[in-house]
This record gives C-alpha cells, structure tokens and sequence, in this order.
C-alpha cells in the first residue's frame, strides 16, 4: 500500500471519503521536503515532529472540527451538554461538600468556588477522554493513509475547547447567582486557557499510544478521571494542602496551577498565584516533551497493532 506525504493527493482523498462531511480539503505543499517519520532508519527528533504536524495542519483542524460535529450531532441536547454535565456536578458538589461537609469558598460562596474550577477540569478530563481514544477510534483511517500519528489526537483535544468557551460563558453569566467577584483579573483568562491546553495533550500522547497496545486501558480510564477529579483542588481548596508541600501538589499534578487560577480569576476576583501557576506549566511542558518523545518511539508499529 502506498502512503504519499504532503506533496500527494492521496490523503486528500482518502480523507475525504472516510469523512465526505469534511467537504473538499487541501493538504499544505511544503517548500522543503520534510523528514519521513517512518524512514526506517532513524528516529525524527521533536522539532522535526513539530515541523511536521505543522504542514499537517489541517488534516489537525478537520479531525477537531469533525470531532465537534459528530459529538454535538449525534446528542439530543447538543451543546447543551457542555451547560449540564458542570451544573450537574456543580448541584452535587454544592449538596455533599458545600452543606455536608462544609468547605468553605475561601471568600466567596461555594457555587461560584466550585464552579470556577468543574469547568476548566470538565475541559482536561474530556481532552483527555477524546485525546486517548483518537488513535484506536480512527484505526480504519491510521491504517489507510499516512499523517502524523498524533495528529488525531491534537484534533481531538481542540475538538472539546468549544466546550471550555461555553462553559466559560456560563460562569459569567451565572454571577448574579453564584455571587462571583468579577475584576480586571479577567484579561488572566486567555493566559490560564493556554496553559490549561498543555495538560490534556500532555496526558494524551502516551496514554492514547498506551491504549493501542492494551485496549482494556480504555476501560481504565474513566476510573482514573474520577481519581483525578478529586486528586485537583477542584471540590476543595489548595488552602487544605500544607503550604510547604503546595509546590510539590502543583509539580506532581500539573492542574494545580491553572484550577486555582481560574478560581482566582473567575470567582475571588484576585490574580492567579503565580508560583503555582509558573511550577505546574514547567511540570506540564515536561510531560508533553517527554510524553511527545515516547509517543514518537511507539508510532512506528501503531498501523500494524491498533
């Protein structure tokens, strides 16, 4: 089977007939010849990867926006999911932490408290969801045409921002409500977006190469999400944990930084903390160069297993 890169028309083509609802679409005809991933001979090394990906852009923007088609088209609500799913968790929160426990919203009452943080976590929790599975959900395609393996993945973790831009919205618009502060502080929001768009690729690369070599991962994963929701302080504050191992919680889990951030931002009306927020992006720049590194070493055999 042959597998031309950019410069051919067949994965135009292949692209469009696996997804005709993506209409007509071009590849980019790159300039320089671009370093094969699979050559056989050696390993490409990161910048070659990124330079890769980056003339595969759009076949990166139509696996994001085939993503969002197909979620929201095949669901009755449509994106009224991204509105529900965090003030489902939001009534539960606010029912067993906010009355049973008592945890405090350090400031501010514990519905703004809490949804500030469920829906920057909802956006690393489906990025992550989406971005694992991308690989063995398109293995008809992986094995079809050549593109770069992780390009699937990208496409999938962009395909749920729109979630996060709804969601956002909603926090807003619930202010007169949840009785938010809201100040200046917001010009922080774009800044703590893209910082909270490296953890979920981070995350993604090796657990989506993870799971095509162990499919009972996938079952996995929901489980470990939930762990996950409750190891980030997204029910409680990061004020629980003792200050002088905070920098360690934010190394350790890269959401620290930007949950509290936001929280920060859209519910205290005060700046993000910076040493947390600065310790949890290096933490996540790590994982996603190590993450992307390994994920590269394993692609090679990903259309012969997945």
């Amino acid at each position: 089977m042959s597998e031309k890169g950019p410069e051919g028309s067949t994965q135009s083509l292949l692209l469009r007939d696996h997804y005709p609802d993506r209409g007509q679409m071009t590849t980019p005809t790159p300039h320089t010849p671009v370093e094969s991933v699979f050559d056989g001979k050696k390993r490409p090394t990161l910048l070659v990867a990124w330079r890769e990906l980056f003339l595969y852009k759009e076949v990166v923007w139509s696996f994001a926006v085939r993503g969002v088609r197909v979620r929201y088209k095949q669901a009755a609500l449509g994106v009224g999911w991204a509105v529900l799913q965090p003030l489902a968790f939001l009534t539960i929160f606010i029912l067993f932490f906010g009355r049973v426990v008592k945890v405090s919203g350090g400031g501010t009452s514990y519905a703004a408290f809490a949804l500030s943080a469920l829906v920057p976590w909802q956006f690393i929790a489906s990025g992550i969801s989406f971005g694992a599975n991308a690989l063995v959900n398109d293995a008809d395609l992986l094995r079809k045409v050549y593109f770069p393996r992780e390009a699937p993945i990208f496409g999938a973790v962009l395909s749920v921002i729109p979630d996060l831009g709804i969601g956002l919205i909603l926090v807003l618009l619930a202010t007169p409500f949840t009785g938010a502060h809201l100040t200046w502080t917001l010009v922080f929001v774009p800044l703590l977006c893209l910082v909270l768009a490296i953890i979920p690729l981070a995350a993604s690369l090796p657990l989506g190469a993870m799971n095509v070599y162990y499919r009972d991962f996938r079952y996995l994963l929901p489980f470990a999400l939930q762990l996950g929701l409750f190891a980030s302080p997204v029910a409680y504050p990061v004020t629980r944990i003792s200050p002088n191992l905070r920098p360690w919680y934010a190394l350790i889990n890269p959401a620290v930084g930007p949950l509290e951030g936001f929280r920060r931002v859209l519910a205290v009306g005060t700046t993000p903390d910076w040493g947390l927020l600065g310790i949890s992006t290096a933490s996540a720049l790590v994982l996603l160069l190590v993450g992307y590194k390994w994920f590269k070493s394993l692609e090679r055999e990903f259309a012969d297993v997945v």
